[in-house]
């Protein structure tokens, strides 16, 4: 029997999961863990999967816990799911540096913001992994909590705990070309490598045919210019005509990681869709937008009348791949994985040995392995790079909880408009967040 653990199990994610356990219908018998340090929401979490396990009679063992070493002794699978530090968190590490005039969409990957979610997410992963060095060293982490790239890499320096990163950014591109060229999603398969939230496609198959040239065709006309817009993926295309490959996600990611994203800021078609994806930002105010405050209220409220069984809350399959992968393990299935978040092993060269890029993969019994990606050009794996580099010094800067490695990280940020700027944000961020961080850097 394997034991299966959610951190960070008091969030509406867990549902999703959940369901993917039923989407697969091969993980009965094994034991569910759900951990969380929120024991209210842990308790109402705890309620709905129980009810939901129950009444469909399946053997699924579960508990919950808000104690660590309880949760993750013994454990074979850890899926991590934080928001360290809550509304209040996201309301810091975003507004500090919209109010010193930085341009930002999503702030969790690129921009100052993430180097200061790092500060919070970070630490909070590592005590997850380094308790795993001492009660479960074969645990594999399964983490969805952004910064990606960083928290995978901080994983891998600072501890022997395999670590796989999953993101399903990699649809963006399959809806994309099935409203683009007609064609059904379901038989749309990409194959895209890079990091996490800057991946590029490399082939685009439907069925056995190649339709990666007729995609480029469609996106650089623009004559259906609406699902572009709609995507969006004006930067994208712009980005593909430069670069000669489409990238994988929407603008909504991918326009962070360049400093054009001023530019397209400007742009009033570009920049006021850009806007209305953000979802987070308030523009006008420079705040966390008060509809992400209400839903995550709202979405509560839902939950907590669910649990005293005065709602129905209905359970769906997220089609995250973490089920899968853990199925594959246990039960010895190989599966094509679209995109997983490894250490580089000549799965991308030019991109240095053991830097976390974001591939697609098999897995069975023996792990993941991941695909060779082939054919990028050498101005995308200098971008790669860059972007490598301040991740790797976000994670040595957690580590080593030395301040100048993180401002350093914030410095070369294409979205960073000076040094001083940076300087000048970390500043004001350590002092207002003081209360919240666990790191205190020297």
């Amino acid at each position: 029997m394997a034991k299966i653990t959610i951190v960070g199990a008091g969030s509406h994610f867990t549902l999703g999961l959940i369901g993917d356990f039923y989407r697969l219908d091969d993980l009965w018998g094994n034991e569910l863990v759900l951990y969380d340090i929120n024991k209210e929401r842990l308790e109402v979490m705890e309620k709905l999967v129980k009810r939901h396990v129950e009444r469909t009679s399946v053997n699924l063992k579960v508990k919950a816990t808000t104690d660590k070493v309880e949760a993750l002794e013994g454990s074979d699978f850890v899926i991590v799911t934080i928001r360290s530090g809550g509304i209040n968190a996201l309301k810091l590490f975003l507004e500090i540096p919209l109010r010193e005039g930085i341009i930002q969409v999503v702030g969790d990957t690129v921009g100052p913001s993430s180097a200061l979610k790092g500060l919070f997410e970070i630490p909070a992963v590592l005590d997850v992994a380094r308790t795993l060095e001492d009660v479960s060293p074969d645990a594999l982490i399964i983490n969805f909590t952004n910064p990606m790239t960083a928290i995978c890499t901080a994983i891998l320096k600072g501890t022997k705990v395999k670590v796989v990163g999953l993101c399903h950014g990699i649809h963006d591109i399959r809806r994309l070309a099935s409203k683009l060229l007609d064609l059904e999603i379901k038989k749309i398969t990409p194959s895209a490598g890079g990091i996490n939230h800057l991946t590029w496609v490399t082939s685009l198959k439907y069925g056995e045919e190649d339709i990666l040239q007729r995609l480029k065709e469609a996106v650089i006309k623009g004559e259906r210019w609406n699902i572009i817009k709609a995507h969006p993926y004006m930067a994208g295309r712009e980005l593909l005509m430069t670069y000669k490959h489409p990238p994988t996600l929407s603008d909504r990611h991918t326009a962070e990681f360049f400093h054009y994203m001023y530019s397209w800021f400007r742009d009033q078609e570009v920049g006021n869709r850009l806007r209305e994806v953000s979802w987070y930002i308030d523009y006008e105010k420079k705040t966390l937008s008060q509809k992400v405050i209400d839903n995550e209220k709202e979405r509560w409220i839902k939950m907590k009348r669910a649990a005293a069984g005065e709602e129905e809350v209905k359970v769906k399959p997220a089609h995250e791949e973490a089920a899968d992968i853990i199925s594959s393990i246990i039960n010895n299935k190989r599966r094509s994985l679209l995109a997983v978040n490894i250490p580089n092993e000549s799965y991308i060269e030019g991109v240095p040995k053991g830097g976390v890029v974001e591939v697609p993969a098999t897995v069975n019994r023996d792990g993941i392995k991941g695909l060779k990606i082939e054919g990028l050009s050498e101005s995308i794996i200098a971008i790669l790079n860059l972007h490598l580099k301040r991740f790797d010094l976000m994670a040595q800067g957690i580590l080593e909880e030395d301040r100048n490695l993180i401002l350093e990280s914030m410095i070369i940020d294409p979205l960073t408009p000076t040094p001083l700027k940076a300087e000048k944000i970390l500043n004001k961020f350590l002092a207002e967040a003081r209360d919240l961080l666990t790191i205190h850097l020297k």
